[in-house]
């Protein structure tokens, strides 16, 4: 810290943002005075000069005041002029600004981000789109002004095709008066799931503006010239970006302007799976790689031209602004052009010795600028890399000696990237590909080399001579070909993904530091060992010894002391400590830090969990999925959520090229989340898609060891698909018989109650699935569960047949309600059977069938049964302890309570 103050002011500065981001209040206050007396302690240790103290102690403060200060700020005026919020929501509301960004235009969908500036409420206008806008004076004045301007995320549901072409003409400036209903953005309703509320909450967004066609849209001015710079990048982009889809074709047009203009809304969804499963996105994302190679190209250009080297820094220097605009500001691309100006202003004033400065100086920069990039992916990924590479690159080019130097220096690059982003990419993304590294190293310097650089020259020369730019454009794209052959390739083999639970940042910790101490430690012996043979092979004992990055080594008496490790302690120091000391630690550090990452790579990866099940009905909208973990980890997946398209013949143009996917973005990234690496079964209780349809995405990211269905089809082309991908994964499937049992574990048991028998022949078609799902009774640590699809009241009569044919009498304490709480189902005879203590309900929160019905929820609680629901709890999990009642909690609701509560 004495030699880089500026290090462990960033470090201070990122601690105390930190705190200011995790607690507030006491909490904060608590929290800072314990960083306080550790910086205090540390600076004793370290016999820290008073004044770095005191610096870094204010670094700690300011952060935290500052990040504090700023957050209190964050909060919407818009009830100081509309009042209370009616649940959640303002309806009917007019509000006047401008656009704060370009419109994105998706199928039916047209979104973007507003400055309002007036709002108005109760009245409802009717705007012509085509016809011209004249002023309005008692128009304008029935609006009232905001004490600020907000900003709001606008989405508009287009009526026409036709108003797509209108909807991409607006442009950033616009001025609009908009009708619209307001309401809050939605929550995680999962445990661990994306926050979306939190995420524009840290862009400084409070509410999500829904409308319904362009014509709730008014145009009322052009765009202003304060915002013209920012309107004209808006179209020079998307000039380009249409260049580009001239130029290559198909999927290569969205890969060109991700990897070129850092535009990422056209790429095709399978190949960002692809490039996300081998870990190669970064190459999407404008960061240092694509600066680095902007900035090179401009000096090298200017000196080949004549220019002198100081002119060619300053002009370089003048580049990198526009070409970070152009490429759409994304923290990475800020980041790198923030340190490569550093970088160029130092270079030409003679400053460049320290690269980890200047990182320094751009981060403290850019949390001083929005303390909210703190928590933004990018902008932690994109320094924590740098980071590594700064510090971990010459002491991995020192473990990888044995290659070529050539070979060493890129490998050290690649190595020391992968291993310091992979905790915070499996915290993230919870996946890691065995093949990422080997996929790193051989196409990104192909992509580097060949694809950035001439596709540039392509897109430049198309701007002017089409044929040049096709000429420059064609072996890009068979370097494309051949890259997206990889990006599948590797993709496909499930062998060479690995899942992880999201890790706790005490690990992340834990893991960079034995990560770090590992490097330096074995670098540091390599050297040592190295230096001692150059010593011990030396024929001139009288000489002095000169090792380039050592001091001197002293003569040697030869006559009092054999030559060798032993006589060089007292000559040769690396990093400040005698050489025979610190050599002789080394090889326990190096195996205290091998064995360390082991420890904690096997804890991340295979965690231990208490013998205690766990249910847990996901929150997927109008569908069930239901994961269980049985005592001895068993993983069983019930269902998985669907989502329910309607699409009329000559309605295609709706169709958007990343429509939502429950089973893609809900259930696949929660099961990874959790560290699911693979499911013991599946069950489908029948073939309705709001419980199969995201199974196909289950199974093609999960290995299935086992499907359980109800031993019927029924007619969709999807399902037939899931049941193909399905065979072909080879997992066994079944069609369990009533009465069949099936024990997962020692302390787990599934008792099928199938209403429909055994189907003869194979696999026959039956449209109407709900009496024929898959129902069963769980005993897990002593508890007992009911699951029933969606069973309506003739099969629930016939499973009640049949067990009192058996003699089969008994009660259940947790009932999931089945067809999500229809009237059709539930009847009095069967909750009266059952007699449950708890009563679980999986519904859309806005569902348009009335589900949950109001009688059989009420029949439910008058039977005594507790009930939950996902439309007003959220995801609900169930511990299933041993010899204990169990507990429920839910992700809206209260925190965990006994169900005897």
């Amino acid at each position: 810290m004495k030699r880089r103050p500026l290090v462990g002011f960033t470090v201070c500065w990122l601690a105390g943002a930190i705190v200011a981001h995790l607690y507030d209040g006491a909490q904060m206050a608590m929290v800072l005075g314990g960083l306080t007396l550790l910086l205090v302690a540390v600076a004793i240790l370290g016999r820290l000069p008073s004044n770095l103290l005191l610096l870094f102690g204010l670094a700690l403060c300011l952060a935290a005041s500052y990040g504090t200060f700023r957050d209190a700020r964050n909060f919407s005026v818009l009830p100081e002029v509309l009042g209370t919020a009616i649940e959640g929501g303002y309806a009917g509301v007019q509000l006047a600004g401008t656009m704060a960004g370009p419109v994105k235009v998706d199928g039916d969908l047209a979104m973007f981000e507003m400055n309002v500036e007036q709002v108005q409420q109760g009245s409802e206008i009717t705007v012509d789109p085509g016809a011209e806008k004249k002023e309005d004076a008692s128009a304008t004045a029935a609006f009232a002004s905001l004490p600020r301007t907000e900003k709001v995320v606008v989405r508009i549901k287009l009526a026409a095709e036709e108003e797509q072409k209108l909807a991409a003409s607006w442009g950033r400036g616009d001025r609009f008066e908009i009708t619209a209903d307001l309401e809050t953005p939605s929550e995680a309703r999962n445990f661990g799931a994306f926050d979306y509320r939190s995420y524009l909450r840290e862009k400084r967004i409070h509410w999500v503006a829904r409308a319904a066609g362009a014509s709730s849209v008014n145009l009322t001015a052009p765009s202003e010239s304060g915002v013209r710079l920012l309107r004209r990048n808006d179209d020079l982009r998307a000039r380009l970006a249409n260049k580009l889809e001239q130029l290559y074709p198909g999927i290569g047009a969205g890969y060109m302007q991700g990897l070129l203009l850092g535009l990422q809304d056209g790429l095709d969804p399978e190949t960002y799976t692809n490039f996300a499963r081998l870990g190669m996105t970064h190459v999407l994302a404008i960061s240092g790689m694509h600066v680095g190679l902007y900035v090179g190209a401009v000096l090298l250009i200017l000196r080949r031209s004549g220019v002198t080297k100081e002119t060619s820094l300053w002009v370089a220097l003048c580049f990198v602004p526009p070409y970070v605009l152009l490429t759409g500001s994304s923290p990475s691309a800020v980041r790198a052009g923030i340190m490569s100006m550093i970088g160029l202003y130092a270079a030409r004033r003679g400053w460049l010795k320290d690269g980890l400065h200047i990182l320094c100086l751009a981060a403290v920069g850019m949390l001083w600028w929005d303390p909210y990039y703190l928590t933004s992916i990018s902008f932690q990924l994109s320094f924590a890399v740098t980071a590594g590479i700064i510090l971990l690159t010459r002491p991995m080019q020192q473990i990888l000696s044995f290659l070529p130097k050539a070979v060493a220096g890129g490998a050290a690059i690649s190595l020391v990237a992968d291993l310091v982003s992979f905790p915070l990419s499996i915290y993230y993304f919870n996946q890691y590909s065995l093949l990422g590294l080997a996929a790193n190293l051989i196409l990104v310097p192909l992509i580097s080399l060949v694809s950035i650089p001439l596709g540039t020259v392509s897109l430049i020369l198309g701007t002017f001579w089409m044929q040049g730019a096709e000429w420059a454009a064609y072996p890009v794209r068979l370097l494309n070909a051949l890259v997206f052959w990889c990006a599948e390739g590797g993709g496909a083999a499930r062998w060479s993904r690995t899942l992880w639970a999201t890790p706790s940042p005490i690990w992340i910790a834990l893991y960079l530091a034995a990560l770090f101490g590992g490097i330096f430690w074995l670098a540091s012996y390599l050297k040592g060992r190295s230096l001692s043979k150059q010593a011990e092979g030396t024929p001139d004992t009288e000489s002095s010894l000169m090792v380039p990055g050592y001091s001197t080594i002293s003569r040697i008496d030869s006559d009092t002391q054999p030559l060798g490790t032993e006589m060089l302690a007292p000559s040769i120091r690396y990093g400040g400590m005698p050489y025979t000391r610190q050599h002789r630690m080394r090889p326990w550090l190096i195996l205290i830090s091998i064995g360390m990452l082991s420890g904690l790579l096997v804890a991340a990866y295979h965690p231990i969990s208490a013998p205690t099940g766990l249910v847990q009905m996901l929150d997927v909208g109008q569908g069930d999925a239901i994961l269980i973990t049985t005592p001895s980890g068993k993983i069983l997946l019930v269902d998985g959520g669907g989502t329910i398209t309607f699409e009329r013949p000559g309605e295609e143009w709706r169709r958007r090229l990343d429509p939502y996917e429950v089973g893609r973005d809900v259930v696949v990234p929660l099961l990874k989340k959790r560290g699911v690496h693979r499911l013991d079964a599946v069950i489908l209780t029948h073939g309705d898609r709001d419980h199969y349809g995201g199974l196909l995405a289950v199974a093609d990211e999960i290995p299935v060891e086992q499907f359980i269905m109800n031993g019927t089809r029924s007619g969709t082309e999807d399902l037939d698909e899931l049941l193909s991908a399905v065979m072909k994964s080879g997992a066994d499937i079944y069609a369990p018989q009533d009465g069949d049992v099936w024990k997962p574990d020692a302390k787990t048991t599934l008792e099928f109650l199938n209403p429909s028998g055994v189907f003869a022949g194979n696999l026959p078609e039956l449209e109407d699935q709900n009496e024929y799902s898959v129902a069963f009774r769980l005993m897990m640590n002593g508890h007992s569960f009911l699951f029933t699809g969606d069973l309506g009241a003739s099969a629930e009569r016939e499973i009640l047949k049949r067990l009192d044919e058996r003699g089969d009498s008994g009660a259940v304490e947790v009932l999931k309600v089945g067809h999500h709480g229809s009237k059709h189902s539930s009847t009095e005879e069967w909750i009266q059977r059952w007699s449950p203590q708890l009563s679980i309900i999986s519904v859309g929160a806005t569902n348009t069938y009335g589900h949950p019905n109001e009688d059989i929820v009420g029949r439910l609680q008058e039977a005594g049964s507790v009930v939950h629901r996902t439309d007003l709890d959220g995801e609900i999990q169930i511990e299933v302890p041993l010899q204990k009642p169990i507990r429920v909690r839910t992700r809206l609701g209260a925190s965990i309570a006994d169900l005897t509560d």
